[in-house]
C-alpha cells in the first residue's frame, strides 16, 4: 500500500457520516412516499371538485365547505398517513443509521414540521391536531424500542 491508498480509503468517522446523511435523505424519502400514497386513497374518497382550487383565496369558502364535508374515515386515513410515514421514515432511518436514535428524531421533527404546515394551510379537525401532536411522541418512542437501546453510534478511533 502506497500514501495515495491511505488517502483515498474512507476513516470511520467519514463512513459514519455517509451512513447518517443517506439515512436522513432515505429517511425523509419514505416519510413522503408513505404520505402521499396513504393521502391518495384519502382523497379518492372525497375528491376536490373540478374547478375548485384550494390554493385560490377567493374559493376558500367553498373549499372550507368541502373539507367540512370529508367523510370520517377519509379524514382518519389522512391522520394515520403522516404518523404512519413518520414512522416508517424513522424506522428506515434508524436501520441505516447504525441505530444513531437522534437519526430518528431528526425524521419524526421533519414529519412534524409538515404536518405543522400542512394544518396551516387549511382547517382540520381539533382531534386531528391534538391526536398528531400526542401522536408523534410515541412514533418515536415505538421507533426507538423497535430499534432496541441502540446508542448514538461513536466509531473507534
Amino acid at each position: 500500500m502506497d500514501a495515495a491508498d491511505d488517502k483515498m480509503r474512507l476513516g470511520a468517522m467519514e463512513v459514519v457520516m455517509l451512513r447518517t446523511i443517506g439515512a436522513i435523505v432515505a429517511g425523509l424519502l419514505v416519510v413522503g412516499l408513505v404520505v402521499m400514497g396513504l393521502q391518495q386513497v384519502s382523497a379518492s374518497m372525497h375528491p376536490i371538485p373540478e374547478g375548485l382550487d384550494p390554493f385560490d383565496p377567493d374559493q376558500a369558502d367553498a373549499f372550507r365547505e368541502h373539507m367540512a364535508a370529508m367523510p370520517a374515515l377519509a379524514w382518519f386515513i389522512a391522520f394515520a398517513s403522516e404518523l404512519i410515514g413518520a414512522f416508517a421514515g424513522a424506522f428506515v432511518a434508524g436501520r441505516i443509521a447504525l441505530g444513531a436514535r437522534w437519526v430518528c428524531g431528526v425524521i419524526v421533527g421533519a414529519a412534524l414540521l409538515g404536518s405543522v404546515a400542512n394544518w396551516t394551510a387549511f382547517e382540520h379537525p381539533t382531534w386531528f391536531i391534538v391526536g398528531q401532536l400526542a401522536g408523534y411522541p410515541l412514533v418515536l418512542m415505538g421507533v426507538w424500542a423497535l430499534l432496541g437501546r441502540a446508542r448514538d453510534v461513536e466509531p473507534s478511533s
